[in-house]
């Protein structure tokens, strides 16, 4: 499957709702489209990159300096992820994501994307209200792995 193919798709996801089509269409071209099977690592391209999985799943891993490592939460279709967020605070290399269901994702340059919600306050509150999903969502899942 290409880009275009998942315009439609891309228009219902939180992130992408209510923007014009050719805002849309913007950053689908500026993005780049992968594929990764299950137990495959998304390698970390530019940690200033924005990643939207588009279908799948992925376990998001920190390794420490002592080489530990440990889940920290997982993302699905729809999720949004920046890397910068968790390596602004950690090492290069210190992020692992982990494919555990057969993945398609696009990942967009965040400058960009940004340079564009300043332009447009609905994509500036999508971005928003993407990672406050994202981050509810990976705190209520750091707290049910600590009650196990």
């Amino acid at each position: 499957m290409y880009k275009p193919d998942y315009l439609l798709y891309l228009k219902s996801l939180c992130l992408f709702q209510d923007i014009n089509h050719n805002l849309l269409k913007k950053i689908v071209d500026a993005s780049n489209l992968y594929f990764r099977e299950t137990n495959e690592n998304i390698p970390i391209h530019n940690e200033q990159n924005m990643i939207i999985i588009l279908t799948g799943k992925v376990n998001v891993h920190m390794k420490e300096s002592s080489g530990l490592q440990y889940k920290i939460g997982s993302l699905k279709s729809s999720d949004v992820c920046l890397p910068s967020l968790f390596l602004h605070t950690h090492v290069n290399n210190s992020i692992n994501l982990e494919v555990i269901q057969s993945l398609s994702y696009l990942e967009v340059p965040f400058l960009f994307i940004k340079n564009l919600s300043v332009k447009d306050p609905v994509l500036k509150r999508n971005i928003l209200r993407s990672l406050h999903k994202n981050l509810l969502s990976t705190y209520e899942e750091i707290f049910n792995l600590m009650n196990e």
